[in-house]
C-alpha cells in the first residue's frame, strides 16, 4: 500500500524516538545513581544495582556512566556550577549587600531543600574523590564561601554588620544553612518560604542586625521523594 510519509521522515521521526529515549534513560539512571549513593554510600553503591534499577542490562550502563568515580566528580561539580550561577544570575543589577545576603540565604536555601540527596553526597563523599578531582571540587567551593565572606567584610567595612573574623562567621554562617538537608521535608510543618525567612533572619542577627526586611519570595518547589539519609547495607531489612 502507498504511503506518503517520506524514508526521510521516517529516519527523522525514529531519530527523535531514539534520542528521547536515550535523555529519558539517561535521566533514570541518574536518579537511580544519587539515590543509592546518598542511601548507601558511595563505596556499598554497585552500577550493576543501578541498571537492575533502572532496567537495562549493565553492559549498557556503561553508554551512560563511564565509571563511578567519573559520575561522583561530576555531580559534585555540577552542583557546585549550579550553585555559582544562579547567585550570579539572580544579583544582577542589585548593588546593595544586604539585599544580596539575602539573596545567597535564599538560594542557599533552596538548593539544600530542593537537591538533598545531591547535597548529601556532596557533603559526605568528596573524600571518596581522587585527590586531582578532590582538588577540583575543594577549589569551586572555596570560590563559593568566599563570595560569602566578600558580602560579610563588605557589610562591616560599611558599617552594617559585625564579625571580628569575616571567614570563620563565613563557616559558621554555612554550617546553619547546610544543615537543612538532613532534616527539611516538603510536606513538614515549616513551608520552604517560611524557612528561607527564619534563616535569612537568623543570619542578619548572628551579624548584629534586626530582622531582615523583605524576606525571600515564594518558592517554587517541585514535587520530590523523601530523602532517606541512614545509610544501610543491601539486603538489610
Amino acid at each position: 500500500m502507498p504511503t506518503n510519509i517520506s524514508p526521510c521522515k521516517d529516519r527523522g521521526q525514529l531519530m527523535r524516538r531514539v534520542g528521547f529515549r536515550r535523555e529519558t534513560t539517561a535521566k533514570l539512571i541518574r536518579q537511580a545513581a544519587v539515590s543509592m549513593i546518598a542511601q548507601y554510600g558511595f563505596k556499598a553503591a554497585s552500577l550493576r544495582k543501578v541498571a537492575e534499577e533502572v532496567g537495562i542490562q549493565a553492559g549498557s550502563l556503561y553508554n551512560y556512566i563511564s565509571s563511578k568515580d567519573e559520575f561522583l566528580f561530576n555531580l559534585l561539580k555540577e552542583h557546585l556550577e549550579l550553585m555559582l550561577a544562579d547567585f550570579e544570575r539572580e544579583c544582577v543589577g542589585i548593588a546593595d549587600v544586604s539585599q544580596r545576603l539575602s539573596k545567597f540565604i535564599e538560594l542557599h536555601i533552596r538548593f539544600h531543600t530542593e537537591q538533598q540527596e545531591e547535597v548529601i553526597i556532596g557533603n559526605l563523599e568528596l573524600r571518596s574523590l581522587s585527590p586531582a578531582d578532590r582538588a577540583v571540587i575543594t577549589g569551586m567551593r572555596d570560590r563559593y564561601s568566599a563570595i560569602l565572606t566578600d558580602l560579610i567584610r563588605q557589610g562591616v567595612d560599611e558599617g552594617l554588620f559585625k564579625a571580628e573574623d569575616p571567614r570563620v562567621t563565613t563557616f559558621a554562617v554555612l554550617s546553619l544553612l547546610s544543615g537543612v538537608c538532613y532534616w527539611y521535608r516538603e510536606d513538614g510543618r515549616v513551608s520552604q518560604a517560611d524557612l528561607i525567612k527564619l534563616h535569612v533572619d537568623m543570619v542578619f542577627r548572628l551579624l548584629g542586625v534586626g530582622a531582615a526586611q523583605d524576606a525571600a519570595p515564594q518558592p517554587t518547589a517541585r514535587p520530590r521523594k523523601p530523602v532517606y539519609v541512614r545509610r544501610r547495607r543491601y539486603g538489610e531489612r
